[in-house]
């Protein structure tokens, strides 16, 4: 499936909305971090200190749509929360709400849940944790430089722009159009990823309140405060998979600590989020797993390593693709039959060459088949025409079909796709995809 980010470009849908938040927050806690230790940051707007409003979120990728909701920030408290939700129509014409919560308090490690997310309500709902330092959504403002003014919703405000380079080379800017009071009314974040989703991040803020904010505005979620992680599913057995992964060409040839997806689940990723590069590498892979599904968690490629957060355990992770179709738990134990499902490889849970699942507890092994480029799928199997048809009719079978059959033959005459190169060393912030 893909790879992750996180917020500020906000948390989530994965991948949509959600997934795509937690890759911008590992690249920003850390980048802005370094960025303002080694710089002026004496420059920049004043930003209100304590105060709440509405806000409209875009990503990069139109298909994601808006996501709508409230904002609170407090800065000498070192707080702040978006709390989102959006109508996506991939599944479904009408469409299904997605609705993520996110935190971030600095707690100076005293707890897990400075950083999380909650995605869903209800019994749908889960927590995600995030080992992630606190970081302002607004600092790299203090970079900026006052380019002119403006104005948003009629109300006047100073426009400002910075921009900075980050020691792996990532390129970020950030943008805004801050008023009198302090609040600003459109922030927008550029980082310079590959992935198109989370490459641009656009907030619109309004009707602000400013003024102290009281502890309980930064209260966990009940979910995060009671059920982190999600116990395992009952009555788990081996089960053979076919599951696919989409990745860079310098990530580890591997799924430990990875995020896969099975054919009708990387629908989600291919028919709803085509921005990636044609010549990002798709790989098929034979899997055996214990079906006692443990929480599906954020895996991502940082550092030169594969690292995943938020798994129960030894325990495979899974939920529905996006978290929706119904099931409790974002997916986790359900059939997913309408919507497809993404699964997560824990290293605690790999089983060592030659023994069987279940020997001393191991609940995984992965073989790769083949690989494939992504363009060949999309843009020569007919993918993306047949996505478009699909699109708000779930299950999208006949899609899903089409990629399986690029990645099962290299016969152009049923469907498949030529061998691709996949493997290659590496620690690019950009070959990050989101699953």
């Amino acid at each position: 499936m893909w790879s992750t980010f996180p917020v500020a470009l906000a948390g989530a849908a994965v991948v949509a909305a959600g997934h795509t938040a937690p890759i911008s927050d590992a690249l920003l806690s850390s980048a802005l971090a370094d960025l303002l230790t080694h710089a002026d940051v004496s420059q920049g707007p004043r930003i209100a200190p304590a105060w709440t409003a509405n806000v409209t979120q875009l990503f990069g990728a139109s298909t994601l749509g808006y996501q709508v909701g409230s904002y609170a920030y407090d800065q000498a408290g070192r707080r702040w929360r978006s709390t989102l939700c959006s109508n996506n129509t991939i599944f479904h014409a009408s469409g299904d709400t997605l609705c993520f919560d996110q935190l971030s308090v600095d707690l100076h490690g005293a707890s897990p849940f400075g950083s999380n997310m909650t995605a869903g309500a209800g019994d749908g709902a889960i927590c995600r944790t995030l080992p992630l330092a606190f970081y302002d959504q607004f600092a790299l403002l203090a970079l900026g430089k006052k380019t002119g003014s403006s104005s948003v919703a009629g109300v006047p405000c100073d426009l400002w722009y910075a921009a900075s380079t980050t020691k792996e080379g990532q390129n970020i800017t950030a943008s805004a159009c801050v008023a009198a009071d302090g609040v600003p009314r459109e922030f927008n974040m550029t980082t310079g990823m590959a992935y198109k989703a989370v490459s641009e991040i656009k907030y619109t803020f309004s009707n602000p309140h400013i003024g102290a904010l009281s502890d309980d505005v930064f209260a966990p979620s009940a979910v995060c405060a009671s059920k982190y992680p999600m116990p395992a599913c009952e009555g788990g057995s081996k089960q053979a998979l076919t599951l696919y992964r989409v990745h860079g060409k310098a990530e580890p040839y591997s799924l430990v600590n990875r995020n896969a997806g099975d054919a009708l689940g990387d629908m989600a990723f291919f028919c709803d989020i085509i921005g990636m590069d044609a010549t990002q590498v798709v790989t098929e892979w034979a899997v055996e797993v214990d079906s006692a599904w443990g929480q599906y968690a954020f895996c991502l490629f940082q550092g030169g390593k594969n690292v995943c957060w938020g798994h129960t355990g030894k325990h495979v992770g899974r939920e529905s693709s996006l978290g929706l179709g119904g099931g409790a738990a974002q997916g986790q134990c359900s059939r997913n039959e309408e919507t497809g499902s993404w699964i997560s490889f824990p290293d605690v849970g790999e089983c060592p060459a030659g023994a069987a699942v279940g020997t001393n507890g191991c609940t995984w092994i992965a073989t790769p088949v083949r690989s494939v480029l992504a363009g060949c799928i999309i843009k020569h199997r007919g993918l993306q025409e047949m996505c478009a048809q699909e699109r708000g009719h779930a299950p999208m079978l006949r899609s899903a079909a089409i990629f399986a059959a690029a990645l099962e033959t290299s016969d152009p005459a049923k469907g498949g796709c030529p061998d691709a190169s996949a493997s290659g060393p590496g620690s690019s912030i950009s070959s990050w995809i989101v699953v």
